[in-house]
Order: C-alpha cells, then structure tokens, then sequence
C-alpha cells in the first residue's frame, strides 16, 4: 500500500499540478504570481499525512509528514537545492517539500526568480530526489531557458540528459500547491478558472502536460492547526475549495485544495491563502478507492 500511495502522489503532485491563467498565452507568468514572501522572508508549513480507506469510511494505521518551507534570498546569493548549490542567483524565492512515508522520503523545489521590480515570480530551477531506506534511488535537476525545461535525471548509477519544449503559460510543478497560494486573492475569490503547461521529468516519464485549476466554492475546515486556534476551533476555518486536474495518464483525477480566505497571523505578520488541506482520491491495484489526506499542523514564520 505505501509503495502504490508514494507512487500516486509523485504522479499527482509532482508532475501534475502547475498553474496558469486561462487569459495569458505569454510563456512567462509576469503579473500572475505576485511576491509571497514580500513582508517577510521564511514560512514553514507542516502536515499530517493519513490515507482514508472509503470503503471502510477510517483511516487506516499508515502515516506520514509533509514539510513545506519557502526562503527568501537577495540577489548573488549560494542557495542550497538538494544535492546542489546553486550560485549567485537573481533575487527570488525557494519554495522546498518534504514527504517521509514509511521508509521512503521525498524532497522537492522550485526557485522563483523576482522580475518586474521584484513583485512577480518566474519558475528558474528544478528539483526532486527519492531516497528509500536512506539510498537515493532518483534524482532530477532542472533549470528553465525560455519555453525549454533542460535536465539532468540520476536513475541508480544512470545520467539521463534531455529537454522538453513548453508552451503556452509556463510554471514549475514541484510546490506548484503551495505557489498556487500567490495568485491573486480576486482570482480566487472571482472563481477560479485556469490553464497552464508544466514538464514532467520523473522516474519513468520525461514530457510535458496540460493541467486545469477550478474552484467557485468554499467550505469550513477543521484540521489539528484550527483546534489549537481559539478563533477557529468551534468551527473550522473558511477556505476556497480549488480542484487540480491532469489532462492524461489520471485523466479525472486530482487534487482537492483548501487555501485560508482570512491571512493566518504569526507574531504580527499576515501570510496570504494559506493551504490548510490537501484531498487525494486514488484506486488501487484491486480498484479499491482511497483518499491521502494533508492536513495543517502548524504555520510559522521562522
């Protein structure tokens, strides 16, 4: 079960979602991700990871932790991206993530360099690594020219080199989840109706895809983050319900994502649409279906 849980979120969140909107046909996202990080320079988000049996309605005794972090750098500075460092980049911000479940740990990013007067975010760099039982089993590192994704993939002992052409809106897919956050709030709010292209450089897969993001609804969410906050621990807090979807390979299948509509406040500051919770549906082998659940532990600036 954890090897098939594992295998469907890299698929789902890895190379699925990514984001752009519908209106844009520039290949650069100018003007649609707006600076996260602008009053501040470090957030850390943590989750609780479970799988809900929907058959038996319960969760079942299978857990994990998912870790994301987003750092803001000046520009010319060392930053540290997986098993790389990368070296006087343009200003801009690293948005990080790490999956432990069981004995398997993912790690993924993204750098967003800051353009336009340091207010919006283009995708810059790439990376993922799989490690099981402390061996590194896959490694992907990535950077973007233009409309071109070029990368390197280390498969055991294997080098793969390669490229993939993009086109239309382009975003980066690793934390695209939690980058999705700096849309502006009016879209979210409007109802959000978006088209967007991302590359897919996995284990077994080196293309490209087309994604959608839609959402008009919201809904109350209570999740361990809530219950230790005293404005929210009666009823939950009150989010937009946004639903990512891949056009092929899980045709129908996606995400469910909850971002706070009120800022979550931390020792004064405001950070904007906060995901509180992510919903995964996903079958089995057997065609027995099951849902990940992501829920928020805890939101810190640090």
């Amino acid at each position: 079960m954890k090897k098939l849980i594992l295998s469907v979120f890299i698929v789902l969140t890895v190379a699925v979602l990514g984001v752009g909107l519908t209106a844009c046909n520039s290949a650069t996202p100018q003007g649609q991700l707006s600076d996260l990080l602008f009053t501040h320079n470090h957030e850390v988000f943590k989750y609780d990871v479970k799988c809900y049996d929907v058959k038996t309605q319960k969760f079942t005794d299978e857990n994990g932790t998912y870790t994301a972090r987003l750092d803001a750098f000046k520009k010319g500075s060392s930053v540290s991206f997986g098993s790389r460092t990368l070296e006087n980049v343009g200003e801009g911000i690293r948005v990080t993530g790490e999956l432990v479940y069981g004995d398997t740990v993912y790690n993924m990013g993204c750098y967003y360099t800051l353009v336009s007067g340091t207010s919006y975010m283009v995708p810059a760099y790439s990376f993922k690594i799989i490690k099981e039982k402390d061996v590194q089993t896959f490694e992907m590192q990535g950077r973007y020219e233009g409309s071109t994704f070029e990368c390197e993939r280390m498969i055991g002992k294997e080098t793969l080199k390669g490229s993939i052409k993009l086109s239309g809106t382009i975003f980066d897919n690793n934390q695209i989840h939690q980058i999705l956050r700096a849309i502006p709030s009016s879209t979210f709010s409007g109802g959000m109706n978006l088209s967007f292209s991302t590359p897919i450089a996995s284990l077994n897969d080196f293309t490209s895809t087309n994604l959608t993001a839609t959402g008009s609804s919201t809904a109350m969410i209570k999740t361990e983050y809530t219950d230790t906050v005293e404005a929210y621990k009666e009823n939950g807090i009150n989010c937009y319900r946004i639903k990512l979807t891949r056009s092929t390979e899980v045709k129908g299948i996606g995400h469910t994502l909850y971002y706070a509509i009120d800022e979550i406040k931390y020792e004064g500051w405001g950070m904007k649409n906060v995901l509180i919770k992510i919903v995964e549906p996903f079958t089995d082998a057997e065609k027995n279906s099951f849902e990940m659940h992501y829920d928020l532990i805890s939101a810190e600036l640090s």
